[in-house]
């Protein structure tokens, strides 16, 4: 099965305008790019000023508005991701990747395991959902799903505001 970085270079797709699928592919293509390298400029200049970046499921158990993590606009976007990749988080590649667009390319969902290793040596898998909004060649909005239990246990947050998970 490709990976995720094959299957958003592939040439399925016409290069058709710039709100097209080719063009949905390249902006998350160059986000990723910008996360890896931690490219606070690039991450800004692939997003909207009005960027959304949700996560939704979240350690608090919480399905409350407001109860889950929610950036807000460029700065907050390129905040979290610069805090997020600060600890030295190696991404090893994704696997078992699956990736669905639309036909007008506003919409793609992208499926996949995660293999990363933190900075104290711990591996980090997790299964992630994204769905992706673009606009105008740009990501307008991103909502990633995933297991919140791995991700406290590996980032050592609480589950449900008090329990801290010390093995999976």
């Amino acid at each position: 099965m490709p990976g995720l970085g094959a299957l958003l270079k592939s040439d399925e797709d016409p290069s058709d305008s710039p709100i097209g699928r080719r063009a949905a592919k390249d902006a998350i293509l160059r986000f990723f790019k910008a996360i890896a390298t931690r490219d606070a400029a690039a991450i800004a200049d692939v997003i909207t000023e009005d960027a959304v970046h949700e996560i939704p499921f979240s350690e608090s158990g919480s399905t409350a508005p407001g109860g889950f993590r929610r950036y807000v606009g460029i700065a907050e976007v390129v905040d979290f991701w610069m805090t997020t990749t600060a600890n030295g988080l190696k991404n090893l590649g994704a696997e078992e990747v699956e990736l669905s667009i639309t036909g007008d390319g506003s919409r793609v969902f992208i499926e996949q395991r995660g293999n990363m290793i933190l900075s104290d040596g711990r591996e980090y898998r997790n299964r992630y959902v994204f769905r992706f909004s673009i606009r105008d060649g740009r990501i307008s909005h991103v909502r990633e799903y995933v297991n919140p239990v791995i991700a406290a246990y590996a980032f050592r947050r609480k589950i449900a505001n008090s329990f801290i998970v010390e093995t999976l």
